[in-house]
């Protein structure tokens, strides 16, 4: 015969039942912490142990270098190389700020802001592309929201984006030199990490463009020279 009333509660305490749910939830948030430790810890060693610790040798367009291969971007770009692969039409190399270290042997567990010090460069061959400098007067100001706003050391900048938007867009450039820095940097959003793109002629059809956090950008002059310094060290003459 099936029962009409309900069981007799048993003799607990709510409350002692509520402590054990955060304390199991308290444990749980502090494993989860500490395995996040640990593997941020030991992903870049484990990372950089698989990559040779060799240089390359290979070429972008007319231009040879040689670099190790801790500073090659991309694992498929490392791959090819093992493989025998030399010419390459496009090339991606990271590095960290300041330093100029390979990118990949950076310490995850940095509190001052090392992901937003990466420099993430690119050195392509294309002959028939337009530089960003020869862009600024045609095109560019065109563009331009309003007249020319100063900024960080020396820099002018001219606003692409319409003001109040929530994307940011906006050319910066050395007024001082005719064909001196310029960059584009851009944001998705008022949350969003602002990014500035630059690109440099090395010579005849190569060109060299890196990427950089906007909050870097007071420091362009010994970025700039510094990154080009580095890159023809890469070269071989």
């Amino acid at each position: 015969m099936i029962p009409v009333s309900l069981p007799e509660p048993v003799n607990s305490n709510p409350r002692r039942f509520g402590r054990l749910i955060v304390a199991m939830c308290l444990l749980g948030a502090v494993h989860i912490a500490e395995r996040t430790v640990y593997w941020s810890e030991n992903w870049n060693a484990s990372a950089f142990a698989g990559i040779p610790s060799g240089f390359a040798t290979l070429s972008v367009g007319p231009e040879t270098f040689k670099l190790p291969f801790a500073y090659i971007a991309t694992p498929e770009n490392r791959t090819k190389v093992q493989e025998g692969v030399r010419e390459f039409s496009t090339l991606k190399i990271s590095m960290t700020w300041p330093g100029l270290k390979p990118a990949v042997s950076y310490d995850p567990s940095d509190t001052t802001g090392a992901k937003n010090r990466t420099l993430t460069l690119e050195l392509e061959h294309n002959p028939e592309r337009e530089s960003m400098r020869a862009r600024l007067d045609p095109f560019y100001r065109r563009l331009a929201r309003g007249g020319e706003l100063d900024g960080p050391d020396g820099l002018k900048v001219l606003r692409l984006s319409p003001r109040g938007a929530l994307q940011t867009d906006q050319i910066v450039f050395d007024p001082a030199r005719r064909n001196g820095f310029i960059a584009r940097c851009r944001s998705a959003g008022p949350e969003a990490r602002a990014v500035c793109h630059r690109a440099v002629v090395l010579s005849s059809g190569l060109e060299l463009r890196y990427r950089f956090s906007q909050s870097l950008l007071d420091d362009w002059r010994r970025i700039d020279n510094s990154i080009v310094r580095k890159v023809a060290g890469f070269r071989m003459h």
